[in-house]
């Protein structure tokens, strides 16, 4: 294998290795969000599966390991980005409108969650 081979072999495995954290890190924290410092247990007791027994998660109803519109919104964009080699501002709102409206980039075809002005400026933008 060529140096130029090797080096593109490494930067894609940073890329995927950083994208899976980000849907790991977004699953897990899923359970976190909007809570106060003081209502999310010490870091020993966070787990993507087990809770503290009086601990009430956020969307408790979401199967475990689903990442959040952070991680469809993140995923929508990378796709955008190797589909036009560039940021395609039309191309991007068209796949946060799939997002949104028919749950791509999400694992099971449901969206839970969208944040207010995300949801109005992509109302503007579909209609």
């Amino acid at each position: 294998m060529t140096f130029f081979n090797l080096h593109i072999q490494n930067q894609t495995n940073i890329i995927k290795d950083g994208l899976y954290g980000l849907l790991l890190g977004d699953a897990v924290g899923r359970s976190f969000e909007f809570k106060s410092p003081h209502q999310i247990p010490p870091f020993h007791q966070i787990d993507m599966t087990v809770f503290p027994a009086n601990f009430r998660q956020t969307y408790p109803d979401v199967p475990i390991g689903t990442w959040t519109d952070d991680g469809s919104q993140t995923l929508a964009l990378l796709h955008s980005l190797t589909q036009n080699n560039c940021i395609d501002i039309r191309d991007f709102a068209g796949r946060l409108c799939n997002w949104l409206y028919e749950g791509q980039y999400t694992p099971d075809g449901i969206v839970f969650d969208c944040g207010i002005q995300t949801s109005h400026a992509l109302n503007r933008i579909r209609y």
